[in-house]
């Protein structure tokens, strides 16, 4: 491994600038005891498991990395950037990343420090070391993951291959990329940004750069995009086979690069992009147009005769699959309901899925959970994991077209699919890759049979003081609610600000109500306020201060504690329900006691909670019928239910999850053995 030296022989003479290591060398932390001592990460660096040798690893680099940050520390910016352009002309030879780690960590936190004034952790370090060698990091949430981003970015970049740092929205793309800009810079790398409705010229200009942040649905859409204009003869000339061979002209008009277009990722928020979005596949669909009377026809009717159908009677809901099936009973109904014919009619088999997903719209999919009605009247569907709002996805198959029928708003012409590949088949297309989140445990083997991953626990930098407090059961939403509000109200009087988690935008806004009339000022986060987010939650750590948010507020932000926060006992979290997903549950209560703070955590639930369907259907009627009834029961005996019910809930997404990922696989092998494009229909 090269030493110091070497590297600081490459730097011009500057008369200015000591080469050596001065007596007084700028404060370097020594390396922190959360990740042991030099003796036991030694033995685990032999003899651990695999996701504890990685840790073990990243903690004996540590000391060379803050030698190297000393010393990278009395350079001036001019030679920052020429040490950095050493690094990658031997990174463009041939040599191993691996044996740069301590000069290009150390040289990436001299350059934080330079730009933002303050050092990296060295759990942040050790995280980043785990990433770069194609590991999955937990890192507790507000520990810091943008900048544990930085190190490996840096390093990988060098080869001058590309770099793609994924995160969970594009408001955090652009932050990220705007507020690390300037370190990668100082480096003498260029940095580029993925926003939604980009023009492609300005995205091939994103992808040249040595590291582009964007959303994991636009890397993955403009991957799809460049295999259709392949496919489709858009290339103006270009020859069908420059994508592969590296040849390729100026008129070629993919937007990714041609050599490398996936050559390795940093996914933040990791679980979210490979659990949670691992059941939603990417697809590019022809484009959609306002449907003709004529092509109404069927879902108009669909949705008139759905009314006049029974559960149990005329069809199941299958909630293990999440499907709807028409009994004999309910085929016959829908046979002789008058069925359309014409043009636009279909076949009886046909007819009876349209009926199925207008079953489904009625008693699947409720409005304000998992879509509203804008105010140019379309259905926008909402991520049930974040709150947000997205108004560039359908469903499939007629699905979204059965709810705008349900809801009366003008119906869209269903497309058809053009490409489509899922979130687990194009990560696994990276030749290296790393991610990281606050919640990647519970799914530590589902990322290691899916992904090839060990995922490695990160300490904290410093122990966690929030305090989580029991659940506590309700024998109706409304008892619950008004709970709440008198928690707020004592939160509120001890000086405290508090954030209360609502799993729709139905119960965001009618705890709202609740806390208006008990005269509590608050501001309310959902899907319709998305645009304020960045207002709200700067403000959300303040003194007495309350937010009403959906689970929009659990991802990449950070409350930080107003004046005389601390001492009140810091951030208070309410969670009204506990999610289909623990770790989303953690995820919240993670917003409080971030980086030692203080801060406390309690979730409120109900037998009416729609969390206990997972029990089935008829075991949540009658809990909430026993919660109806009221009297004097022990409601704490109930709680035990709801664990089963999340457990069975998760279950449930894995299969949905693996089921879609075999598919696809299947899928893409058929088109293989066509001769066809694998992920171009």
């Amino acid at each position: 491994m090269s030493t110091a030296p070497d590297i600081f022989d490459l730097v011009p003479a500057d008369p200015h600038a000591d080469r050596s290591l001065p007596t007084a060398a700028p404060k370097i932390a020594n390396v922190s005891g959360r990740l042991g001592n030099p003796a036991s990460n030694q033995l685990t660096a032999a003899l651990g498991m695999p996701w504890t040798r990685r840790l073990a690893k990243a903690a004996l680099l540590i000391p060379k990395i803050r030698d190297f940050e000393s010393r990278f520390l009395t350079l001036n910016d001019e030679d920052m950037a020429t040490c950095s352009r050493a690094l990658r002309g031997r990174a463009r030879g041939g040599a191993n990343l691996d044996k740069f780690i301590p000069e290009a960590f150390g040289l990436a936190c001299a350059a934080i420090r330079r730009i933002k004034g303050y050092q990296p952790f060295d759990v942040q370090l050790a995280a980043g070391i785990v990433m770069h060698f194609g590991g999955l990091v937990e890192l507790a949430t507000g520990e810091g993951k943008t900048l544990s981003a930085i190190a490996p970015a840096f390093l990988n970049a060098l080869p001058g291959k590309g770099v793609h740092v994924t995160t969970v929205n594009d408001y955090l793309a652009k932050r990220d990329a705007e507020e690390m800009g300037p370190v990668y810079r100082l480096l003498g790398l260029t940095v580029g940004c993925l926003q939604q409705k980009m023009e492609d010229h300005i995205r091939q200009q994103a992808y040249k750069a040595d590291i582009t942040y964007g959303t994991g649905s636009e890397f993955g859409f403009d991957f799809l995009r460049d295999r259709m204009k392949l496919r489709g003869g858009q290339s103006q000339g270009t020859p069908f086979w420059a994508g592969w061979t590296g040849g390729g002209s100026k008129q070629d008009p993919r937007v990714q690069r041609t050599e490398t277009p996936l050559n390795y990722a940093i996914v933040d928020e990791a679980d979210s992009i490979f659990i949670d979005e691992g059941r939603t596949p990417l697809v590019i669909a022809n484009p959609t147009r306002p449907a003709t009377e004529e092509e109404q026809v069927v879902y108009k009717w669909a949705d008139k005769v759905v009314k006049d159908l029974q559960v149990g009677t005329h069809f199941r809901v299958d909630l293990k699959k999440d499907k709807v099936e028409l009994t004999d009973e309910g085929k016959q109904l829908v046979r002789y309901s008058n069925p359309p014919s014409g043009k636009h009619a279909h076949a009886m088999d046909k007819l009876i899925q349209h009926m199925e997903k207008a079953v489904m719209a009625y008693h699947r999919f409720r409005r304000n959970e998992h879509y509203y009605i804008s105010d140019e009247q379309k259905v926008v569907i909402i991520d049930e994991r974040t709150g947000r709002a997205m108004p560039d996805r359908h469903w499939q198959d007629g699905q979204h077209q059965a709810v705008e029928a349900k809801e009366g708003v003008p119906i869209t012409l269903q497309s058809e699919h053009a490409a489509q590949v899922t979130y687990m088949n194009f990560y696994r297309l990276y030749k290296k890759l790393g991610g990281m989140s606050g919640t990647l445990l519970p799914n530590f083997w589902e990322l290691k049979a899916v992904y090839r991953r060990w995922t490695t626990k990160i300490p904290t930098n410093r122990p966690i003081k929030r305090v989580q407090m029991p659940d506590v059961v309700y024998p109706t939403e409304q008892t619950k609610f008004v709970a709440v509000v008198q928690q707020i109200a004592a939160m509120v009087a001890a000086g405290r600000p508090v954030l209360v988690g609502t799993r729709t935008v139905d119960k965001s806004e009618a705890l709202s109500k609740l806390l208006t009339d008990a005269g509590i000022e608050h501001r309310v986060l959902n899907a319709r306020q998305d645009k304020q987010e960045n207002e709200i939650v700067a403000q959300a750590g303040q003194a007495g201060r309350v937010t009403v948010a959906t689970n929009m507020a659990g991802r990449g932000t950070d409350i930080k504690l107003g004046p005389g926060v601390a001492e009140a006992g810091g951030l208070h979290v309410i969670g009204t329900e506990r999610h289909d997903a623990e770790r989303v549950d953690r995820q919240l209560a993670g917003r409080a006691g971030r980086q030692g703070d203080p801060g406390s955590c309690q979730f409120f639930l109900s037998l009416e909670d729609f969390l206990l369907e997972g029990l089935g259907k008829q075991t949540q009627e009658e809990l909430a019928k026993i919660g109806r009834a009221g009297g004097n029961r022990n409601w704490q005996s109930y709680l035990p239910l709801f664990k089963e019910a999340q457990k069975r809930q998760e279950r449930k997404h894995r299969r949905q999850r693996l089921d879609l990922m075999n598919y696809d696989k299947h899928r893409q092998e058929q088109l293989s053995d066509l001769g066809a494009d694998p992920y171009v229909d």
